[in-house]
């Protein structure tokens, strides 16, 4: 079925949606006061009968449509930034759409139209243009203005398939947000049976909005506009993980979107991320929105008939006014709450470097601290144990004690070169030898304060740690460049566990707990959810908000503090000798094999205790009512690592 007879029998189905629950009441009503004629007693039977029908249904229905959506980013006033306002209705006249009711800016590297819908998208609150600020930095007018087009353009086909896809996109959303429950259970069969019908519609506008896009900015800002944007998401990822990282090392907040640009710019950056985008468009892995692929989109961008306009190459900012004053005033609404006062780049990775060399020297004291060799922890000890052939005992414990046993042995030395090189650095920076100098085309470099060149440090011990009998060497250069050897930081404090999600509730030992998720382990807390509250909560709208709400604050409170509550359970990932993950038709269940013994600092429920050679086996089953926060199968993962083996009984496949 193709055409706007699909989009047509989508908008049937879903107008079904609401008219069959309704006539069924009324028919049952009908039926009641037909039977009240001849039977009064029956005839209320089958009235009451219509009214539980009835509520049930209302009950639903009011979970459904309370959903809501919340505008994000920062919203640009009309009369504040009339240039982009202007840019954004002359699109929309283009595309015969309405112009959103809010152009917001984001600090994601997006673009997107977000509607807030009433009766599950057939009738429309609100339209929000959200863009994001690295686009604004990477793109050019004339990119944003293709940008723009396309997904203004989605609105300007058929009335017809234009709310069709705006209902299946409610309904996507409508479905994500409800809790387990008896809701959700006959909503998400609805959902799929709607999408199967009306997804196809979104792939019948996405030419009109491409060829809209070549015609208001020309076919070759077109085409470049989808290759840069699959680029900067790629390079925003990059960004964040090796720069924005620094700022909360430090505590500073940095010139974000300046930063963004220059790394987008330099000459190391720019042909890696356009080859890396250009193989992810060739290998269809950018798709990230459902639509057509994007070497696709080009492909048909390609062979359309259009007059190439002329390009505006200055920067995408330039839609907005006095964007020298306008972009550091967004950032600064955008900016995560508790960073301290705005430094320039090159200040602030000169004490993220420095920083994280400290932290370095300290993990590598706390290796030694608890490895319990008699092993002085400064610099020159470290030398002599590894010269001993203490290197492997001297880092075991520092290692993750899920890796592949395979692996053991260049993950000790990688990390020991990491932690000895890193102790290296923290003592020149100490001496005021070195500091840290910002490379936007990679990591901080170490600069050698005599004489100004660079110092590698994996490069400086990689070899000796590899093989000992180059310690020696090793020593007289450390010597030579002016290394205290001496040189030492306090053992590092156990670091506090990152949360990576939670499960509410598992079960063990018949005993409902909330299961978090940790980078070190796992926490048990007692569950206080009934399960009928739980499946309560997937009919009524209020209730459901406060689970997801007592989630936020679980998911908001540091670990350490609620391994301190009443009833609290800590299985330590240290403990943990082998996992098996078994995959039900109804669930799935996890078998701990754990070693208890006078070393153990795992704190388990009183009922698990381990056999004669300290081992004990700890079981955690899902629930039907489960809610989730977070990744936490992700986290199971990776806290596993080669420990754990996946088992799916439903295929029979072992991993």
């Amino acid at each position: 079925m193709r055409g706007p007879w699909r989009a047509a029998v989508a908008l049937a189905l879903h107008l079904g949606f609401f008219a069959v629950p309704i006539a069924l009441v009324l028919g049952l009503l009908a039926i009641a006061l037909y039977t009240f004629r001849y039977d009064r007693g029956s005839g209320l039977e089958a009235a009451l009968a219509a009214l539980v029908v009835g509520a049930v249904f209302a009950i639903g229905l009011r979970a459904v449509l309370s959903t809501r959506v919340d505008p994000r980013g920062v919203a640009l006033r009309r009369d504040e930034q009339p240039q982009l306002w202007k840019l954004v209705s002359s699109i929309a006249d283009a595309a015969g759409a309405e112009p959103p009711d809010e152009i917001r800016v984001t600090s994601e590297p997006g673009i997107a139209i977000v509607e807030d819908t009433a009766l599950l998208g057939l009738r429309t609150r609100g339209r929000y243009l959200e863009i994001g600020m690295p686009l604004l930095a990477a793109l050019t007018i004339s990119e944003l203005r293709a940008l723009l087009a396309r997904e203004i353009g989605m609105l300007g086909g058929s009335g017809t398939a234009v709310t069709a896809r705006r209902c299946a996109r409610t309904v996507e959303r409508t479905v994500a947000s409800l809790t387990s429950g008896p809701v959700k259970w006959l909503f998400g069969g609805y959902a799929r049976a709607y999408t199967a019908v009306a997804a196809p519609v979104s792939f019948q506008l996405e030419p009109g909005a491409d060829r809209l896009a070549v015609r208001v900015a020309g076919k070759r800002a077109a085409i470049t506009a989808l290759r840069k944007r699959v680029a900067i998401e790629l390079g925003w990822r990059d960004y964040a993980e090796e720069f924005l990282s620094m700022a909360t090392t430090v505590g500073h907040t940095p010139d974000v979107i300046l930063g963004f640009r220059a790394f987008m710019d330099h000459p190391a950056r720019k042909p890696a991320l356009a080859e890396r985008a250009k193989q992810a468009i060739a290998e269809g892995t950018d798709r990230t929105d459902g639509g057509p692929p994007t070497r696709d989109r080009i492909a048909a961008m390609k062979q359309l008939k259009s007059a190439d306009r002329e390009l505006d190459d200055r920067p995408a900012f330039g839609a907005l006014r006095e964007p020298r004053t306008s972009v550091p005033a967004l950032e600064d609404e955008l900016v995560v709450e508790g960073l301290g006062a705005r430094l320039p780049w090159p200040e602030l990775v000169r004490l993220a470097g420095a920083a994280q060399a400290a932290q370095q020297a300290a993990q590598l004291s706390s290796a030694i601290e608890q490895s319990g060799l008699q092993i002085d922890p400064a610099i020159g000890g470290v030398l002599a144990a590894i010269h001993r052939g203490q290197a492997r005992d001297l880092i075991n414990p520092a290692l993750n004690p899920g890796l592949d046993p395979e692996r053991l042995d260049q993950a000790a030395e990688d990390m020991l070169v990491e932690l000895l090189g890193g102790a290296v650095v923290d003592a020149l920076v100490c001496a005021r030898r070195a500091h840290h100098e910002l490379d936007w085309g990679g990591p901080p470099l170490v600069r050698l304060a005599a004489g100004g060149q660079p110092l590698d440090p994996d490069r400086l011990v990689r070899p000796a740690v590899a093989d000992p009998r180059l310690i020696p060497g090793l020593h007289r250069t450390l010597v030579d460049l002016g290394v205290p050897l001496n040189h030492l930081r306090p053992p590092e404090a156990e670091p506090e566990p990152a949360l990576s999600g939670i499960i509410s509730p598992v079960q063990v030992s018949g005993t409902g707990y909330e299961l978090l998720v940790t980078d070190r382990g796992l926490v048990l807390l007692p569950s206080q959810a009934s399960s009928t509250k739980r499946l309560l909560s997937g009919a009524l709208a209020r209730l459901r908000k406060a689970e997801y709400e007592q989630l936020d604050e679980l998911a908001a409170t540091p670990v350490a503090e609620l391994r301190d509550q009443p009833g609290a359970h800590w299985v330590d990932t240290r403990d943990v000798a082998t996992a098996r993950l078994v995959q039900l038709r109804a669930g799935w269940t996890l078998r701990l094999e754990m070693y208890l013994d006078e070393y153990a600092v795992s704190a388990l429920p009183a009922e698990i205790v381990a056999d004669e050679e300290g081992v004990a086996e700890v079981e955690l089953s899902s629930t039907g009512d489960a809610m989730e926060h977070g990744d936490p199968y992700g986290g199971i993962g990776e806290l596993m690592g080669a420990r754990m083996i996946v088992e799916d009984t439903t295929s029979g496949a072992n991993e």
